[in-house]
């Protein structure tokens, strides 16, 4: 197993164990349960796309694809198991953040690696 496949199970494992919290035991931190969506799942797409990205080399645009696609469809399923869990709903607009958040992870992978990519050439 690569590290970038294991990180991205880990960190599914981790968003898992965070959504089988139930409701009353949730702290209240004063932020926007949204803005923990994107922020968890920036992450997440960062990990995905890490792991989708390395594989493809040159062709990053149906890896981008991949990594929201996978992302997404695990958001989908954080959502309904959510559902399972006391004090818990599955709410759609969190979806959209989990989306959202993927996105912008894999945005920011990309940034990261064509900035690598410029330092190596450059040397």
């Amino acid at each position: 197993m690569d590290l970038p496949l294991v990180l991205v199970i880990m960190w599914a494992g981790f968003i898992f164990g965070a959504s089988s919290i139930p409701g009353s035991d949730l702290p209240s931190i004063g932020v926007s349960d949204k803005l923990i969506h994107l922020t968890v799942y920036l992450v997440f797409g960062f990990l995905l796309m890490w792991w989708r990205g390395a594989k493809a080399e040159r062709h990053m645009g149906p890896s981008m694809f991949q990594a929201v696609m996978i992302g997404s469809i695990y958001g989908i399923t954080d959502e309904l198991h959510q559902g399972l869990v006391s004090g818990r709903t599955p709410d759609p607009a969190d979806w959209v953040a989990d989306t959202f958040g993927v996105f912008l992870g894999a945005l920011f992978f990309l940034a990261v690696a064509f900035i690598f990519v410029k330092r190596q050439k450059a040397q």
